[in-house]
């Protein structure tokens, strides 16, 4: 540069120069999608991870019958038959339909732990 200021036709001239590419158009649109799919599959890679983090982990967490029963033996009286009516239908439930008539009896004795451990 010289110092000197630039006619006005020289300037013209030279803006004339600056075009984009003529696949510059379409560049930018695959870069777009480019983008688009990277960002897609980043989203499912992190979904994926997220819900290999967050299942519970079943055989892990659950006690077995035995230590839910002896878990329930402090209890009273009421809330541990409760309790063990719970585990009977979580364990047999076609046994637990089959008692439900009895359970209201008052000369019905049902014996619900021994129902619970015959069907482990």
């Amino acid at each position: 540069m010289s110092g000197e200021p630039l006619s006005e036709a020289a300037m013209r001239d030279s803006l004339l120069d600056i075009r984009l590419p003529p696949g510059g158009a379409l560049e930018a649109v695959a870069d777009v999608l480019v983008s688009a799919g990277l960002a897609g599959c980043a989203a499912l890679a992190i979904v994926g991870l997220m819900r290999l983090a967050m299942t519970r982990r079943r055989g892990a967490e659950t006690p077995g019958v035995e230590a839910r029963i002896a878990a329930l033996r402090d209890l009273p009286e009421d809330a541990r038959r409760v309790g063990l009516l719970h585990l009977l239908k979580e364990v047999a439930p076609e046994r637990y339909d089959a008692l439900r008539p009895k359970l209201y009896r008052p000369d019905a004795q049902i014996d619900v732990e021994a129902e619970v451990r015959a069907h482990v």
